[in-house]
């Protein structure tokens, strides 16, 4: 049955491996050598929790301890238990031969299915219903990869079916309430799946669709996204049913429109969510991996053209495992896109991602405002990321752990942001580390993408005891690759309130001058500049770009004290090799009338040109006039001049 599961010939695919992606091949490699010695080290490309302190156990396989839970995480038992070492054993068989990995997958498979059984202790760590789901996967993969090795004996294949047949019933009885919507559910039932193809149950296969289709119609969002709001299990998901719907595709299962429909719209949100360079970002529980695999897979699976684009012209390692050699002469054959405005908008979750262009270099920015996601979810409200040249200049910090720890703690807080706060409290305190106090209410506004500039904004309610509204309103210009940020505070003018910025840079040096910050990555420049009467102060922060790794980087942290309505303007400069002007000018009424709403403009001047973004924080003045701001003038909330638009564009009204 597994020669109708994913490549057709495992030793075609893994000699287009070692053709194509031998960094991958060598990986792997050094992963299975280590199993050979008992040593484990969870480091996969899209290994959920990884980890960097190997795991020594003693000579006989009986000394492996399946259910250890080294420092105090039981992270590393449940990766353990998912069996990704199975995989890898299997793959460098393939790629080399060596019997001695094909042999220690026989004894170690075995050796679980002996000294592991279900029971009701063990569905709380070994036999949790999420890990059973994706045993399913990583064993009958590796089933494929060893297959033609000798060492899977027919005793030892009924063995495997039979703890897979004990796999399948547990996974119809522990689909509940709580499956219907979250993760696990479309990961055990990708399982379920791929079990009732393999061992012929169709009852099996029928209900695994059927609850996948319904938990992607309750946890996918009209524009793609998946609720939790963290890039990373939308990738989980994603993966998962896109693998069900591929095997489903490749046995003749019919599967419901609704479920592809939601599948296909996932890939396209992936495609909008990922950095330039192909990876994730950090937002909510996410790690800063590479997304461009699965891309490739959503372009192959729909020959589809905005995904072939995202993804890049070769397929990787994962793609070759699933298609085959030919897959690379097929994701070529598809068109690339060239956008005339290629920013992107989740609207849905409130993410959305002003651009310069779809290529690995382009400058980037992702504003958030939209729902927190449940346990996964960061307090990041108004947060922005930035980059160029395919690294990151201002960055989330990440998720480091799922310990309940001070460190857990401090990177889901808003100061590890880059957002705002109103007198040193938090707009969504934590309780531990799945759950908060409270939440603040976003406030999801306007967005307008035109091929010469974009608007993103929102704000939320999480000030409310402290009566003050907060909005961050952003102009992207794309041709300049600079962004103004206006943060906006409105209180009721009762008492003073000290209002902050926080901003953590990406891996590089910062070095503060005055009120600007000059960045430096491996080859990219980037600067920030904050104007007007502001006190700022650079810092070390913790950041966290793959989980069990914490890393120390530069932070930026900005203050100023106001009454009634306050406004701080940043202005992200992400060209800096080019030398970029920005500074606050007076707007006025055309008229000569006084000003009845406060109004702000920041005169941007890089290489000679001009742009002015005008800013009026509030509704129409009365009497009505045209504001005035250097020599454009114009009527509108947000608009953009410039010499080749001196009449403004307007992005908001």
């Amino acid at each position: 049955m597994l020669e109708r599961f994913w490549c057709p010939d495992v030793a075609d695919a893994a000699a287009a491996v070692r053709s194509k992606c031998p960094e991958d091949v060598q990986r792997c490699i050094s992963i299975a050598d280590d199993v050979l010695e008992k040593r484990f080290l969870f480091r996969d490309h899209w290994e959920m929790e990884r980890t960097y302190e190997p795991v020594q156990f003693g000579p006989a396989e009986s000394d492996i301890d399946w259910a250890c839970v080294p420092a105090g995480d039981p992270e590393w038992l449940y990766a353990m238990n998912r069996h990704t070492s199975f995989v890898n054993l299997g793959k460098a068989w393939q790629y080399t031969r060596d019997i001695r990995y094909a042999e220690k997958w026989a004894r170690l498979i075995e050796d679980w299915i002996d000294r592991i059984p279900l029971t009701e202790e063990s569905e709380a760590n070994t036999w949790r219903s999420l890990e059973a789901g994706l045993r399913c996967e990583y064993w009958l993969r590796s089933v494929k990869l060893v297959q033609d090795s000798g060492v899977l004996t027919s005793q030892l294949r009924e063995k495997i079916d039979g703890c897979l047949r004990t796999h399948g019933e547990y996974l119809v009885r522990k689909s509940g309430e709580f499956q219907k919507i979250s993760n696990w559910g479309v990961l055990q039932d990708h399982g379920l799946l791929l079990l009732g193809v393999y061992l012929e149950r169709p009852e099996w296969t029928a209900l695994a669709l059927k609850q996948l289709d319904e938990n992607l119609h309750r946890s996918v969002m009209a524009d793609g996204s998946q609720w939790e709001q963290s890039p990373m299990y939308h990738c989980e998901v994603l993966h998962n049913a896109a693998d069900a719907l591929l095997v489903a595709r490749q046995n003749k299962v019919a599967v419901p429109g609704s479920f592809e429909e939601n599948v296909h719209k996932m890939f396209r949100a992936l495609a909008a969510w990922t950095k330039p360079n192909g990876n994730l970002p950090c937002q909510s529980d996410s790690d800063d991996a590479d997304a461009r695999d699965i891309l490739a897979m959503g372009a192959l699976l729909f020959e589809d053209p905005v995904l072939r684009t995202a993804s890049g012209a070769d397929p990787l390692e994962e793609n070759y495992w699933d298609f085959g050699p030919a897959c690379g002469v097929r994701l070529a054959s598809l068109e690339i896109i060239a956008d005339e405005c290629p920013s992107d908008a989740l609207p849905d979750s409130g993410n959305y991602m002003p651009r310069s262009g779809r290529d690995r270099q382009a400058a980037f920015l992702r504003f958030h405002c939209g729902s927190m996601g449940g346990g996964h979810g960061h307090a990041d409200q108004l947060h922005i990321d930035a980059g160029c040249g395919g690294e990151d200049f201002l960055i989330d910090t990440g998720r480091y752990t799922y310990v309940d720890c001070p460190q857990r703690l401090e990177l889901k807080r808003p100061a590890a942001h880059n957002t705002t706060r109103v007198d040193d409290l938090d707009f969504s305190p934590c309780r531990d580390t799945w759950s908060y106090i409270s939440q603040a209410v976003p406030l999801k506004q306007t967005f307008r993408f035109t091929p010469q500039a974009d608007l993103v904004c929102g704000g939320h309610l999480g000030y409310l005891e402290q009566d003050v509204a907060v909005f961050r309103r952003i102009v992207w210009l794309r041709e300049t690759r600079a962004a103004v940020v206006f943060d906006e505070f409105f209180s009721d003018g009762k008492n003073a309130h000290e209002f902050s910025q926080t901003f953590h840079f990406g891996e590089g040096s910062a070095e503060l001058r005055s009120a600007s910050v000059f960045w430096s990555g491996k080859n990219a420049r980037a600067a920030l500049h904050c104007l007007g009467d502001v006190a700022c102060e650079l810092f070390r922060a913790p950041y966290s770009t793959d989980y069990n790794s914490l890393k120390e980087g530069d932070a930026l942290l900005v203050k100023c004290r106001g009454e009634k309505f306050t406004s701080m303007v940043t202005v992200l400069d992400l060209a800096a090799d080019s030398p970029l002007c920005a500074e606050l000018i007076p707007v006025t009424r055309t008229d000569g009338e006084p000003l009845t709403v406060p109004a702000q403009a920041v005169r941007i001047v890089r290489d000679g040109t001009e742009t002015v973004v005008l800013e009026r924080h509030g509704d129409m003045p009365t009497p009505v006039g045209l504001l005035q701001a250097g020599r454009f003038s114009g009527h509108g909330r947000t608009i953009v001049f410039s010499d080749a638009q001196p009449d403004g564009i307007v992005l908001d009204w």
